[in-house]
């Protein structure tokens, strides 16, 4: 049976763009309304790492190889994990209460589980649908792409599908 083919065109079709966005909006509402507005720095570092959430996924998807736009959502799980530090700190130092607190940190976990879904899907699927704008030899080389995975914590599994972290690597993540 042939992989169904998604209806997306657009990045912005896509619901983690989608959550990521209001994850922006909600960053930026903060540094209106909270008392976070007056500290120009961590604002700055915010604003930058929520703006980077939705824009290396409109990136990688805008780019031309599946190894590319996992790479990009990599990069996009990152800023969020950089963003939920930072709504910790302006609640810890009081520059944002206990509300603004709960949403920024909850839809930073929900973009966060979202990206890894996507990552997930983007993975398994590799080989499955087509209609990458181009490929890189790289990308259809399979002893490479399963190099790429591991250097990114993503083993294959028994029953072929794929899983974040792998039971070698437990001793050095501590």
């Amino acid at each position: 049976m042939a992989a169904k083919r998604s209806n997306i065109q657009r990045f912005e079709d896509l619901k983690v763009w989608q959550a990521g966005q209001e994850l922006v909006n909600g960053v930026y509402r903060a540094a209106r309304t909270q008392a976070l507005r007056r500290d120009f720095g961590l604002v700055g570092q915010m604003t930058r790492a929520a703006v980077s959430i939705t824009s290396n996924v409109a990136e990688g998807h805008e780019h031309g190889s599946r190894v590319q736009y996992i790479e990009y959502c990599f990069r996009a799980k990152a800023s969020a994990g950089e963003l939920r530090s930072q709504v910790i700190n302006a609640h810890d130092v009081e520059l944002i209460d206990e509300k603004a607190y709960a949403w920024l940190y909850e839809k930073c976990q929900e973009v966060s589980k979202m990206l890894a879904g996507y990552i997930k899907h983007l993975v398994e699927t590799a080989n499955a649908i087509p209609g990458m704008k181009y490929t890189r030899a790289a990308d259809r080389n399979r002893a490479s792409w399963e190099e790429f995975l591991a250097e990114h914590g993503i083993g294959r599994l028994a029953d072929g599908s794929y899983a974040c972290g792998s039971s070698d690597r437990g001793a050095d993540a501590n």
